[in-house]
Formats: structure tokens, sequence, C-alpha cells
């Protein structure tokens, strides 16, 4: 170890010792205050200002190999900061209303993003496999923090129960892929898959490898709620604290892809691989990519609970990144990391306000709720108006060019077919996401006078500001995105 390794995982340091400061401080505080908010808060500023401070550096492999430190790791480092930020600052009215332990809450928040940063850098297996399981243990104790709620309890058994199952195919497919490469390092690992190293040429061909990268599949494609691993998402977004919800289906969903990309594209089926069975792993991502956003999308026209709808949405979200894996190609890669920003401001101040709309009785989420919201919250109905657009892929906000980026990687990756599926799933997400305006706006509700209540200027409604701010820029001016992603390991 020396100096360089450290300021190379500066940021990883930065959050546990924030998320260590913020539960010595619950523990010895007398009278709770919002002091826990503020330290998350600063804690993931700090990160962020390291992570851009490493992305102007010379790319490493810290602690002999074992963490990457380049532009793709800063980049998700940021943007998992950021949403750790943007929950700290919804979250702060939302516990107070409901009495919850604020120190509990946010030193989870920030040890699930040490995990995360830990899966967007691991240049091991081990050390992604460690990511993985400090987000997960974070979030199965974030889906049950409301101990007095039976949804809430449920919630979190369920996503235990079927997150420990899915980490046994992904760590068995680590096993295989070890096994038959002879390594768990990632760069050794694509020296091998190029044909560059002297291997066996049985490796290339092994059936252990391809079984060891489809349960690796499955491990992942559990976490990013992608179909048919999709049936916990909908019940342990429901039953989770919305702000919760919220923060798991945006940068939980981002850490898994940032795993992906770096197991997929750039370790076990590089451009060129000799690898026999690529092509047919290939075909697997891009079938789960089809599935899970016609699927996503069909389903979640039929729900009536906001948080079931975007539940559902979600999955099929995960569809239009698992495309940008797929590809396989630069293109992929650089959509994959433009979608996963995008994606976090939009769900992330998405759930946001569906937690401000929250009733203390645990009410409020029927679409049903929503009718002739812009009368009586005009402010929140205009954000909301906004980012159901967005979500939508309507330009000129920032959805658009995710998707496009995502699209046009599938299509110069010869799956025009993926690039079809992937709009016709857009053009039926329309329909689910201008119903949320229709109500909002062109309807009004029958038993009730609608009168307008004065927005009450707090750090939720300054999140939900900010995140519909930067949709609005990144979607006038992509290239700010576009810019500072490179190629991975640039």
């Amino acid at each position: 170890m020396n100096y360089n390794d450290f300021i190379a995982v500066l940021p990883l340091i930065i959050l546990a010792m924030t998320g260590l400061a913020v539960m010595m401080w619950d523990a010895f505080e007398k009278v709770p205050s919002r002091s826990p908010l503020l330290l998350t808060v600063v804690g993931g500023m700090g990160a962020i200002v390291a992570a851009v401070a490493n992305l102007t550096a010379a790319p490493v492999i810290a602690f002999g190999g074992l963490f990457f430190s380049n532009t793709y790791t800063g980049f998700f480092t940021i943007i998992f900061s950021a949403a750790a930020v943007l929950s700290a600052l919804l979250s702060e009215q939302f516990l107070k209303e409901r009495e919850m332990i604020i120190g509990e809450y946010c030193a989870l928040i920030l040890f699930s993003v040490c995990g995360m940063v830990m899966m967007a850098s691991g240049a091991n297996l081990i050390v992604t496999f460690l990511g993985l399981e400090t987000m997960s243990i974070a979030f199965y104790v974030l889906a049950g923090i409301f101990r007095k709620e039976e949804s809430s309890n449920e919630a979190s058994l369920k996503y235990f129960l079927l997150g420990s199952f899915a980490t046994g195919f992904f760590l068995y497919g680590i096993a295989l892929v070890y096994g038959t490469t002879g390594t768990m390092n990632l760069a050794e690992i694509r020296t091998i898959m190029l044909g560059l190293a002297p291997k066996p040429a049985a490796t290339y061909s092994s059936l252990l490898l391809t079984l060891g990268m489809l349960f690796i599949i499955v491990g992942l494609a559990f976490k990013v709620s992608a179909f048919p691993f999709h049936q916990w998402a909908p019940d342990v977004y429901e039953g989770s604290p919305t702000v919760v919800a919220g923060f798991m289906s945006t940068a939980g969903k981002t850490a898994a892809f940032s795993s992906f990309i770096l197991l997929f594209p750039y370790a076990l089926l590089p451009t060129a691989a000799v690898h026999l069975g690529s092509e047919k792993i290939q075909i697997v991502l891009a079938i789960l990519a089809a599935c899970s956003m016609l699927y996503g999308n069909i389903v979640a026209v039929s729900q009536t609970r906001i948080k079931r709808m975007l539940a559902y949405s979600s999955i099929a979200h995960a569809g239009y990144m698992l495309l940008g894996v797929s590809a396989l190609n630069e293109n992929g890669i650089t959509g994959v990391a433009i979608y996963s920003a995008v994606y976090i401001l939009m769900q992330i101040s998405a759930f946001g306000i569906v937690s401000v709309l929250e009733k203390s009785d645990g009410n409020g989420f029927e679409l049903e709720d929503y009718v002739g919201l812009s009368k009586r919250r005009p402010w929140l109905a205009f954000l909301l108006a906004i980012i159901m657009l967005s979500l939508a892929g309507i330009p000129p906000f920032a959805g658009f060019f995710g998707k496009y980026y995502l699209f046009l990687a599938a299509i110069n990756a010869g799956m025009v077919w993926l690039a079809i599926v992937g709009v016709v799933s857009s053009i039926i997400a329309s329909y689910f996401y201008l119903r949320v305006i229709v109500l909002m706006y062109f309807r009004q509700a029958n038993d009730q006078v609608e009168v307008s209540v004065p927005e009450k200027i707090n750090t939720s409604f300054v999140a939900i500001a900010f995140a519909v701010a930067a949709l609005l820029v990144l979607g006038i001016y992509p290239s700010l995105l576009i810019n500072t992603i490179g190629y991975l390991f640039r």
C-alpha cells in the first residue's frame, strides 16, 4: 500500500468514515436532531469532490489489483454520492412526520453507497461480491425500517429471502469463472478472453465458463429487477418507506449495472473475445432486455397505485439499460452511464414527490388522489409533469437523450430488432406517464373544492426542484454528460 492507493479510493474512505461518524453521533446524541442528515449531505458532497478530482487523474489500479480508479469509477461514484445527498434532503420532513430514527437511516444510506462504490470500482470479483453484499444488507434493513408496519416487515423479509437466493447464484457464477480462468482479477480475465494469455483452447469454449456467466447474469438481473427476476420489486417498493423505495430503485439498480459493464463488456465479453459462447450470452442479455421493457411497461398500464406503477416502470428501465449492456460496445457503455445519471434524477425525484404527497396515515398512493393536483399543489404538479415527460423519453428532457444513446448502441451492434422493441415499449410507457399529467391538469375531483396550498420551501422541495432543473439542463445540453463520460478506462 502507498499514498496513491488511498487517494484512489478516497471517496470510499470519506463515505465509510461519514457513515461511522453518523452512527456514533446518533448513539451519543441525547436529543434527536437533523445533524445526521447534515453529516450525510457533507459526506456525500465530500465524496463527490474527491471523485471529481480522480476524474482528471491518471487511471490506476489500487491495492495490488483490487480497485480501479479512472473516469468510469469516478463518474459512477459521483452519481451514487449525489443520490445519497438527494435522498437525505428528500427524507427530512418524511422522517420527522413518522418519527423515524434519522441517524440509523442515514448510516444505512451511507454504508449502502460504500457497497455501490465498491461494485463500480472493483477490479477483482471478490471486491465486487463484497460491495454487492454491503449494499444488499443495508437495503434489507432499510426496507423494513418501519418496524411497526406489517407491510414494511413483509417487504424486508421478501427482499432478504429472494436476495439471498440470488446471491448464491452470483457467488456460484464467480466460482465457475475462477475455476475456468484461474483468476479473479478482471484485467487478467479480459486478457484471457481476448486470447492474449497462454491458456488452453478449451478455456474459450468451456461449458463451465458459459454457465458461470449465466449464473452471474441471474444474480445481477435480480438486483436490477429484470424480467423474469422481478417478482420482488413491486411488493418491496410498495411496502418500503417511499424515500427508501426511491433510493433502492435508482442507486441500487445503477450500482448493479456498473458491475454488469465491468463484468461483461469489459472482462468476460470484450470486443473480439475468443470465447465461443459469447454470442449466446449476448442473445440472453438481449432477450432479458426485450422482455423487461415489454413486461414492465405493459403491466404498468393497468396499475392504479402510483408506487406500483413506478415499480413496474423501473423493470422497464432496467430493460433499457440491459439493452446497452447487451450491445457490448462503446456506445452501449456510454449509453448506460448517461441513462444511469438521468434515471437517478428522474426516479428519485418522482418518489420524492410521492413522499411529499403521502398522507400521514399511509394513504395517498392511488392515482385518483392526483386528480386536480395542479389546483391544489401547482408547483409540485408542474415538477411531477416534467418528471413524467422525461421518464416517457419526450424531448427536450434528459430522458430522451438517455434512450437515444441506448437505442443507437443496439443499432450499431446489429440488433435493430431490439431497438425497435425499445421504441415500441417507450410508446406504451407514454400512456401511463401522460395519464398522470392528464389526471393532474385535465380532471377535477367532484367531491372536493380545489384550493391552492402555498408550497413550503423546505429541503424536499429544493431537492426535487434541483433534480428537475438538472433534467432540463441535461436535456438541452446533453454534451455536459457526454464530454464527462469517456470510454471504459479512458
